[in-house]
């Protein structure tokens, strides 16, 4: 059976909104060259440019953006899911700005991208000191999760999920990364999927894809915690 490897970005490939390491560079290069790789991440395009080098990019299939809902093979757009947000949803992210006991916020909190959201109490404008830190409060507060819960429970037509160090992503129903399982097993049913990803339980935004994995097809799914358990792994398993 064909094998087809997909990855999560964030905090897979590259360190969180960081460009890939160059002592990870050449062996992804080399393995991108040997198998069949897609690419599927919360953020847009042309944070995706500034932080997977062109030689990757010019060997993958493809790069699924805004968790799933552009799809584009090298800097042509394949399909584009539009999503117009509610005052309301607006209404109550701006109340967790306000009522959030966080105090350093730098801008950019809520940022529309196509098909999604990407909310961020600390805001998109930190640096990554500021990113580090909220962090650390989060992991210590939850507040991430307390987020997603209630919006899950106010609107349930949208779904949300934990993605990165600092925000969530807020789509329709559906509108997740699974998207980019399903378009590829469309394309190619017989293939077997390799899924590398940091954030695979319940409310991160890697589990969606994780619950579209068939195991009647051997498709399987690898949780790691940072680009170089990314590498060990493939180079354990996979590589030469």
């Amino acid at each position: 059976m064909k094998r087809v490897f997909v990855f999560d970005v964030d905090g897979t490939l590259t360190p969180a909104r960081q460009r890939m390491e160059d002592d990870f560079v050449g062996f992804f290069q080399s393995f991108c060259e040997e198998n069949k790789v897609y690419l599927v991440t919360g953020s847009d395009y042309e944070k995706v440019l500034e932080q997977v080098p062109e030689c990757i990019l010019n060997l993958v299939e493809g790069v699924f953006t805004c968790s799933g809902n552009q799809y584009w093979e090298g800097d042509k757009i394949v399909y584009n899911n539009d999503f117009e947000p509610s005052q309301d949803l607006f209404d109550f992210l701006n109340r967790c700005l306000l009522r959030t006991s966080y105090k350093n916020k730098t801008g950019n909190h809520i940022e529309v991208r196509p098909g999604t959201i990407n909310f961020s109490i600390v805001g998109r404008n930190c640096t990554d000191k500021e990113r580090k830190a909220y962090s650390i409060w989060d992991r210590m507060t939850g507040e991430r999760k307390m987020i997603r819960s209630e919006l899950v429970s106010l609107f349930p037509a949208i779904d949300c999920v934990i993605g990165g160090e600092i925000s969530v992503d807020i789509y329709p129903v559906g509108c997740d990364k699974a998207q980019s399982i399903l378009f590829i097993k469309d394309r190619d049913p017989d293939c077997s999927i390799v899924f590398y990803g940091d954030k695979l339980t319940p409310g991160g935004n890697d589990y969606p894809v994780y619950s579209a994995l068939d195991e009647n097809t051997q498709d399987l799914a690898v949780c790691v915690e940072g680009w170089e358990q990314t590498r060990d792994h493939l180079q354990e398993h996979y590589h030469g």
